[in-house]
């Protein structure tokens, strides 16, 4: 049976079925016609079979992919069924609801460090409690390309985020049934190897074993994803395969026939699938593996390719939706690439290091446009990564691993477990070192469809031409040329564009002028940081600059500002923006007059970062924009009277951007300028300190901004200001409303979009 070719017929209905961008539906159709239209007429009767099981399926698929649910309910029965995680004073959990089967992710914040090892102790897998609590839906995305939690629980049948008032455990009880026993297992093992195992070894092996990476130091895992190589860090289909190949060799050393060897190993594939968290990678990988022990058990021979396309169409008919999940189309493309690559491009690698190498060359020009997409950035560095640590990782730090694990039950292991600590410990020094190379990843911005789609046909060309003419250099110096047409065409576009960032409770604005004329980033956003217990503290955690500014940044393809503008020392327009600059560098940082005595402004300059003061009358233009600061006219700096504002001319429009001013400030710039601004970034979040009618009405707006976090603790935006600036004909934009407000210009002329429907 064609079973490759049946995965692309698939493939090619799901995208039409759920309506996907046009262009990815279209290359799955037209590679899914060529190979139709050169293959033999059963093939071709499998593959048309295939696209119309799926273009039947997916739709009641989609039918049945609705909750139960209204989330105005309160009260609540749930069962503990997996991803029991319990970080500083917050507990995430996997719960399903009794009655209508239906998953819900649960986020449980505790009240004492009593409360705390009561449910570190008493929660495990099965155990079914009422509870009263409330049910919201999942953060969606906000800011352009911004990845949607919405969406990846949506897709894995979750809708709603329970949040319990309390957990009390003398209104749970256990539930015995078999199918709570692998996680509680799962639980078991990341408890056990927690206890025994030093850190950092305890992270890597605990996300080697059994897929679990929630413990593991934030700087080390952003290193190895800088590398290129953070599929390491989890169980992947070499492991698998490994894991595999072992036990079926030390089963025959036991005396035990090949044939139950198999039978007992297609026994616990799936066991281990559910051990393992069942992440997309390892799924495909237990079930590749057992199509092929399934086929010889069978004395039928399956290739490689057959049991990826199994893997492929047994996934895609349980979960259509999973093909929009990153580490489904990583692990089905690389895979894919490797396996049809077996007979022609890799055999043909003289030595082990030509082979490693090939592997990684062929990893990346295949998972290319996936990565450009999800990442917007690609380690140039990762062929050379790939050599240094998937040796060490597959062939020592496994089997370490595992053998240290069995070996826990039966005798001491710190002496052993301490020798293989410090081997990894000078691995992620070497992570470290390597990432921290200024050519190490280059940033591209991320491709929109078009781009993303030609990405594509040349990552297939590139492919194809390697297998045709046996040249490795020429393959590579295509997908080069490709790439930096895409990232010179990006950075100097005739457009240009204005961003009002949707940074929670704060401001956060970028000027794109076109043709790489400037980039200027207006404040960070940023959060206040609080002292507290040590119980209470999490490892990382949500960050504005490193987890919304700077992915946002690179998305745009910008690796260095021309300008950071930071209107005046508040967390909330400043906090972020050490963070940021880790990542971002810039030309030029701008603060607001004698603010650099504040606390924010302070732990900034501690930095060594080169920072002036800005202030009244200071202007600069470029080709197509001017820009002038109107504000502050003193050095005495006193809060938010004291920000900078910034008079611009972009895109054929006015722009005043007033940071926090309030009304004894906006009197002051009236009385002092006469002038009309057509985009006004409201004052203080809409504060009812700001925008003044008198202000309102000098400006004549046609167009306000207001930046302010959803259902924040303020009240911004206050009713008083949106009403003034509904009585004076302005159209209000809002980021707790709208998500990010982008007006994207051409010349004099522009289009507004944002990311959240305007009503």
């Amino acid at each position: 049976m064609p079973l490759l070719q049946m995965s692309m017929a698939a493939l090619a209905a799901i995208l039409f079925a759920v309506h996907a961008p046009w262009q990815a539906a279209l290359l799955a159709a037209a590679i899914g016609g060529l190979l139709c239209w050169n293959v033999d007429r059963r093939t071709r009767f499998w593959m048309i079979g295939t696209f119309m099981l799926f273009l039947s399926v997916v739709p009641i698929q989609q039918e049945r992919s609705q909750s139960a649910f209204t989330g105005k309910e309160t009260k609540w029965i749930v069962s503990f069924t997996d991803d029991i995680q319990i970080e500083g004073d917050r507990l995430r959990a996997g719960v399903e609801e009794t009655q209508f089967h239906e998953k819900l992710s649960l986020v449980y914040r505790m009240n004492s460090k009593e409360e705390k090892e009561l449910l570190q102790e008493g929660l495990t897998p099965g155990l079914t409690c009422r509870i009263q609590g409330k049910a919201s839906l999942p953060n969606e995305a906000r800011n352009p390309g911004e990845f949607d939690y919405r969406t990846y629980l949506a897709a894995s049948g979750t809708f709603f985020v329970l949040t319990p008032e309390h957990i009390s455990l003398d209104q749970c009880v256990l539930n015995q049934s078999l199918r709570y026993v692998p996680a509680a297992w799962r639980m078991a093992a990341i408890k056990r190897i927690q206890e025994r195992f030093p850190a950092p070894f305890a992270h890597t092996a605990a996300a080697l074993l059994v897929g679990d990476r929630s413990s593991g130091p934030e700087e080390t895992e952003e290193d190895y994803e800088r590398l290129g190589i953070v599929h390491i860090l989890s169980i992947s289909g070499l492991h698998v395969t490994l894991l595999t190949g072992l036990l079926f060799y030390l089963l025959l050393r036991a005396g035990m026939t090949r044939e139950r060897a198999r039978l007992l190993l297609l026994a616990a594939l799936p066991l281990y699938a559910l051990l393992a968290g069942g992440s997309p990678p390892v799924v495909r990988s237990c079930l590749m593996t057992g199509a092929i022990l399934l086929a010889a058990s069978d004395s039928r021979k399956l290739s490689a390719a057959g049991a990826l396309g199994a893997a492929f169409l047994i996934m895609t008919l349980w979960n259509p939706f999973l093909i929009f999940q990153a580490g489904f189309q990583l692990s089905f493309l690389v895979t894919f690439a490797l396996v049809l690559s077996t007979g022609v491009i890799l055999k043909k690698a003289q030595h082990a290091i030509e082979l490693s190498l090939f592997v990684s060359v062929l990893s990346q020009l295949a998972a290319l446009p996936v990565l450009l997409f999800h990442f917007a950035e690609l380690s140039v560095i990762s062929p050379l990564a790939n050599l240094l640590f998937v040796p060490f990782y597959s062939f020592f730090m496994m089997p370490a691993v595992l053998l240290l694990f069995c070996l826990s039950f039966l005798v001491p292991i710190s002496f052993f477990a301490s020798f293989v600590n410090e081997c990894l410990i000078k691995m992620d020094q070497l992570a470290a070192l390597l990432a921290n190379l200024p050519f190490a990843v280059l940033v591209t911005g991320q491709p929109g469809m078009d781009a993303a789609a030609l990405l594509t046909v040349t990552s297939l060309a590139s492919l194809l031409l390697w297998e045709l003419r046996k040249n490795m250099k020429l393959s590579l110096a295509i997908c080069s040329f490709a790439l930096a047409v895409f990232v010179l065409a990006g950075r100097f576009s005739p457009e240009g564009k204005i961003t009002f960032l949707d940074v929670g409770q704060g401001d956060s604005i970028l000027i794109q002028l076109p043709r790489n004329e400037g980039n200027y980033l207006i404040d960070t956003g940023g959060q206040v940081p609080f002292e507290q217990e040590v119980w209470k503290e999490r490892n990382g955690g949500f960050s504005v600059g490193k987890d919304t500014v700077v992915p946002f940044l690179k998305r745009e393809g910008i690796t260095k500002l021309d300008k950071l503008i930071i209107t005046h020392a508040d967390f909330d327009h400043a906090g972020a923006a050490a963070e940021v600059l880790q990542s971002i560098s810039a030309k030029e940082i701008i603060i607001s007059p004698g603010s650099g005595g504040e606390p924010v402004i302070a732990d900034m300059i501690k930095t060594g970062l080169k920072i002036r003061e800005g202030g009244e009358g200071e202007s600069w233009r470029t080709k197509s924009a001017v820009f002038q600061f109107l504000a502050p006219d003193d050095r005495d700096y006193e809060g938010n009277n004291d920000s900078l504002v910034l008079f611009a001319r972009i895109g054929g429009k006015t722009w005043l951007f007033t940071g926090d001013l309030e009304k004894e400030g906006e009197a002051e710039l009236i009385e002092k300028y006469s002038f009309h601004a057509d985009w006004l970034k409201v004052g203080h979040h809409g504060s009812k300190t700001s925008s003044w009618p008198s202000f309102i009405q000098a400006l004549q707006p046609q167009f306000a901004v207001i930046s302010a976090g959803l259902n924040n603790r303020y009240g911004h935006p206050h009713k008083e200001v949106t009403d003034t600036l509904e009585k004076a004909g302005v159209r209000i934009y809002r980021t707790d409303k709208h998500g990010a407000i982008t007006y994207i210009f051409k010349g004099g002329h522009g289009k507004i979009e944002t990311v959240l429907p305007f009503p």
